[in-house]
């Protein structure tokens, strides 16, 4: 690997055996837009202008105190105390969940700072929830507690906020926290009802996971999820349709792991149109310059030959 570094690196190849410049690029420049002062460091007010104000205030909150690092869990920590949590009653995870919610609306933030490392870790989970280092960044910030669980009340902590947007924002029919619950229970199945366990997420269907995190934290990405995965099953139909008349049920249901297995990485397509976009945005200042230049060296023409008549 240190060779094929040294020999230079092709930013086209799609995909390169290391991290690309492609890549740096877009998250320098993503870092570099939200920092409003040029300090090298973010504030929760950076953070709020991330995509259009997108994520809710309260999960700004705990990324910017440091939830989501790896640093706040203890592997030996988070076994033991998910196994003492299951004998918790609902009551006392309740009163728990209310003291950090008092706890996390009032914890002064002006203090708090995000680095370009932590935003590397921000940028990469937030884009793609599916992947195994952002799932366990996400289940953190939402773990109130750190007890390895996340109950009902703590996700009802996250998701009052986002009721509260939809009712500014959004004109159709909310969803109901006890039916978004049914529904990600459906989907997750956790050993145990209302309590999921990194390891119940884990388990669950990958391609559900970017759901189940953004109906938390993230109102339009949550809302964006209803149109893909009408779009995706209308493809899946598509396939079955195609080849069922001469193929094997069997083969259908391979044919749709594959193309499944084949859908682009979230983090590699956003990388692609974000670095397309930023070359396109460049493209744009340089023609806007040599116009400039242009029309000055001309007034400047004009004005010497009036002059030297």
């Amino acid at each position: 690997m240190l060779r094929s570094i040294e020999d230079g690196i092709d930013v086209e190849v799609e995909s390169p055996g290391v991290f690309s410049y492609k890549h740096f690029y877009v998250l320098f420049c993503s870092f570099f837009e939200l920092d409003s002062n040029r300090d090298r460091l973010l504030d929760a007010r950076d953070l709020l202008r991330y995509f259009s104000g997108t994520l809710s205030r309260r999960i700004i909150s705990r990324i910017m105190m440091g939830k989501g690092k790896p640093s706040e869990y203890s592997s030996g920590r988070s076994g033991s105390r998910d196994e003492a949590s299951r004998s918790k009653s609902k009551p006392e995870k309740r009163r728990e969940s209310k003291s950090h919610s008092r706890y996390d609306l009032n914890v002064r933030l002006s203090n708090c700072r995000m680095t370009y490392n932590d935003f590397i870790w921000f940028l990469l989970s937030e884009i793609d929830k599916s992947s195994p280092a952002a799932v366990e960044y996400w289940f953190r910030c939402l773990d109130l507690d750190g007890d390895g669980v996340l109950s009902v009340y703590e996700l009802e902590y996250f998701y009052d906020e986002q009721v509260s947007r939809m009712e500014e924002e959004m004109a159709s029919d909310m969803i109901l926290l006890d039916d978004l619950m049914c529904q990600l229970s459906d989907l997750v199945r956790p050993q145990r009802e209302g309590m999921f366990t990194l390891k119940d997420l884990r388990r669950a269907p990958t391609a559900l996971l970017p759901l189940f995190f953004d109906a938390f934290m993230n109102l339009s990405r949550f809302v964006e999820h209803e149109t893909k995965t009408s779009f995706l099953q209308r493809q899946l139909a598509q396939i079955s349709l195609r080849a069922l008349p001469t193929t094997s049920f069997k083969e259908v249901i391979q044919l749709r792991m594959d193309f499944l297995a084949n859908l682009p990485n979230p983090w590699v397509e956003f990388a692609d149109m974000e670095y397309a976009a930023l070359l396109n945005d460049h493209e744009e200042q340089d023609a806007n310059t040599a116009g400039t230049n242009d029309a000055a060296n001309g007034n400047g023409a004009d004005v010497l030959g009036t002059r030297s008549f």
